[in-house]
């Protein structure tokens, strides 16, 4: 229904707004597969997401060598950026047995965060500074209202039932047994550090495919799109719908940016009391999350 619903709309704004949070739940998606299964509490992920913004923006305007690249190129330039960004992360917090965990991780990457908001902020001509980069290519017929809505939602389910089908391959089993208990799974002989780095590149790849189109889209990307304002939302999208289930962190990434935008235009001055009133109490009812509980209840 959330896939299919926007398509008998004649509402072009609308199509356009659920196409944007397709692709923010994408990003949600990149942080369930690490935390949600892996254990990995991240609070930089907006580094990828953000990140892959910056680069699509800078291989894609910027005149230097080569430079602008084609779109496509940009595109790939980003997501493989956004990728060896988190394999360079992997390699510091995974490289020794155990590697790094819980809060040390998560301090690790809210300091790449804040790292890459200072050097986004602090970039003059490169980054365009606090003005960020304004983008010069349009995706075409897939850039506004339905085509671009088509494209979100083909990445959207494709992403989906990727990570579903990788999560029930042999690694995605070790990988949700680290998950669950690392030591256990490190004695039985598995190269923990191996399969947590390239799940956290996958992860990292994943964020940067949604990041380059949806800042594409948006047509400018600034220093905010890869600072700890960022990396929190996307948790709280995690949180509402349910980590560790995939389709909870898509309908939290839809559900609240809608909800947001909507008090926002009715309730001036308390729409995010009313925002935060919700959070709270989903919070405490079902800490699970909104799909975390449902499945729990299912479970005999």
């Amino acid at each position: 229904m959330l896939v299919a619903a926007p398509l008998v709309s004649r509402d072009a704004f609308f199509v356009d707004r659920i196409g944007r949070f397709l692709l923010l739940a994408v990003f949600a998606l990149s942080v369930d597969l690490i935390w949600g299964y892996g254990g990995m509490f991240t609070f930089g992920q907006a580094a990828f997401f953000g990140g892959a913004g910056y680069a699509v923006g800078i291989l894609s305007t910027r005149e230097a060598g080569i430079l602008p690249l084609p779109l496509a190129v940009s595109i790939v330039g980003a997501v493989a950026a956004s990728a060896l960004l988190a394999l360079g992360i992997s390699y510091f917090t995974f490289a020794r047995r155990g590697g790094l965990r819980g809060v040390e991780f998560a301090v690790v990457t809210l300091a790449v965060s804040v790292a890459l908001e200072r050097l986004a902020n602090a970039g003059g001509p490169v980054t365009g500074g606090q003005n960020g980069i304004l983008m010069t290519y349009r995706l075409g017929p897939l850039h506004q209202a339905h085509g671009f809505y088509l494209l979100a939602a083909a990445i959207l389910v494709l992403t989906y039932f990727g990570l579903k089908r990788y999560l029930r391959s042999r690694a995605g089993l070790v990988f949700r047994g680290i998950g669950q208990n690392e030591e256990r799974v490190e004695l039985l002989g598995y190269d923990v550090p191996r399969i947590k780095r390239w799940t956290f590149v996958l992860s990292g790849a994943i964020a940067g495919l949604a990041g380059s189109l949806f800042y594409l889209h948006e047509g400018i990307v600034s220093p905010a799109a890869v600072g700890v304002g960022s990396s929190t939302l996307v948790l709280l999208w995690v949180v509402l719908g349910g980590k560790g289930t995939l389709i909870g962190p898509i309908a939290g990434a839809v559900a609240l940016p809608y909800l947001t935008a909507r008090l926002s235009g009715t309730l001036l001055d308390t729409w995010l009391v009313v925002v935060g009133v919700i959070l709270v109490a989903v919070i405490l009812l079902i800490p699970a999350g909104i799909f975390g509980f449902l499945n729990r209840e299912r479970t005999p």
